[in-house]
């Protein structure tokens, strides 16, 4: 028999779930709700502090609800904010990210912005991987579970790669790879969306040729990789991405393979190149250290921009890119370096490695303590981009702890109709 509450949600948290409280104080988590509502929930699981429950009945709906468009809601473990208006998605994200900020103390001096919304709220997503189930479901996993959902469309996904996966659940290939494959990710090219795909396989396991063939051969992709782990098996077809951006003086051109990192909603990313430009002032012979480079999405517009920049990436495929798109944008002031940036930070120590400006794009996990690293440039500017508020926080307030201050936070909304957020952190020396 399961224990029901009632009770109101005050707040939407870090992660997308409503905080509420029941009459003895206790704190509880709950998704698919909004601040003020008054809700029927479903106590699942018990932990140190908190419950988490599950909702059964608005009973007093915000006025920010509206009726999710995809069937697979509130199953499929991906979307958890379809719930929410196109117009109240961004506020529900600007009060988590200022309640971050206040509770670390680090009200930024002009203020936090609003969100640079995105241009799409659906269809923007121009990466997807879906899980692969042994008899050859696809889809993704229910939250916090690894029970996979079958899907046959993705609302967030680009229309090239929706065609793609029906293609593929059509030909009945499905069946057949996933004895061998744990996931299947579709890449679509935001120039003339071709799309294409990356096999994923289990450990010791390899298809053969001619179901591979078959793979390629689907009219939807224009290219596959097979991939185990870090290697790559195959790889075959066309799996090249390109994206045209028109800068302030000149138009150039940056091109990567499906196996490099790039911002998953383009229309957007371009829009945040315009926000970093921006913050980064008049870049004419300044230098610029770009750490996460890629494949040079900052990296090349700063340096058109008229920057002296230096880029530091792990990924060799991606450094190889970025070095062919600075080639061909006919940039000479830019160097690329293929390293780890923790151990880079650590090589530069007590050395003479002044930039004027500093900029990193994380992954999710951010830099931790090696945040404590970055003075060592003696940078006036820092612009900290991140997908993650949480970490973005706790090393902004490592870098206050430095000698900077934040001098403002611009949220993005890089992934609606999600709980994820992307930002833009400027620090200045003090």
């Amino acid at each position: 028999m399961q224990t029901e509450h009632t009770l109101e949600i005050k707040k939407i948290i870090a992660g997308g779930n409503g905080l509420g409280y029941l009459d003895d104080g206790l704190v509880t988590m709950v998704p698919f709700v909004l601040a003020g509502e008054l809700v029927r929930v479903a106590e699942i699981r018990r932990c140190s502090g908190y419950i988490v429950a599950n909702l059964l009945q608005v009973l007093r709906p915000s006025p920010l609800r509206c009726e999710p468009k995809c069937r697979y809601f509130g199953h499929c473990g991906g979307c958890n904010l379809q719930h929410i208006s196109s117009t109240g998605q961004p506020a529900v994200k600007e009060e988590i990210i200022g309640e971050l900020v206040s509770r670390a103390r680090l009200a930024p001096v002009e203020g936090l912005a609003s969100p640079l919304p995105s241009p799409q709220s659906e269809g923007y997503r121009h990466r997807v991987r879906f899980h692969l189930s042994r008899s050859g479901e696809i889809g993704f996993h229910r939250s916090g579970t690894n029970e996979l959902v079958a899907v046959n469309h993705c609302l967030l996904a680009a229309p090239a790669i929706n065609r793609a996966l029906e293609e593929l659940i059509a030909s009945g290939l499905p069946a057949k790879i996933g004895r061998y494959c744990r996931q299947v990710e579709f890449v679509c090219s935001p120039e003339d969306q071709s799309v294409s795909a990356t096999l994923l396989l289990k450990e010791n396991r390899k298809p053969s040729g001619v179901l591979i063939e078959a793979v390629l051969n689907l009219q939807t992709l224009s290219g596959l990789v097979v991939r185990r782990r870090k290697k790559i098996v195959f790889a075959g077809g066309n799996n090249g991405v390109r994206q045209t951006f028109a800068g302030r003086l000149s138009s150039y051109i940056l091109q990567w393979d499906n196996q490099c990192f790039f911002q998953v909603n383009p229309m957007q990313n371009k829009r945040l190149v315009r926000l970093v430009l921006e913050h980064a002032g008049n870049l004419t012979g300044q230098r610029v250290l770009d750490l996460f480079c890629g494949m040079g999405n900052f990296s090349i517009p700063l340096a058109v921009a008229g920057a002296v920049v230096t880029g530091v990436e792990w990924n060799r495929q991606a450094i190889g890119a970025a070095r062919k798109n600075a080639q061909d944008a006919g940039i000479d002031a830019i160097t690329f370096i293929t390293a780890d940036v923790t151990g880079y930070l650590q090589g530069c120590i007590g050395g003479d490695n002044h930039y004027d400006i500093l900029l990193l794009d994380p992954p999710r996990q951010g830099l931790g303590r090696a945040a404590r690293l970055l003075p060592v440039f003696a940078s006036g500017k820092i612009i900290y981009i991140s997908c993650d508020p949480a970490t973005l926080v706790r090393d902004v307030r490592i870098l206050v702890q430095e000698g900077y201050h934040l001098s403002s936070m611009t949220p993005v909304d890089m992934f609606p109709q999600t709980h994820h957020i992307e930002c833009v952190a400027v620090l200045e020396k003090n």
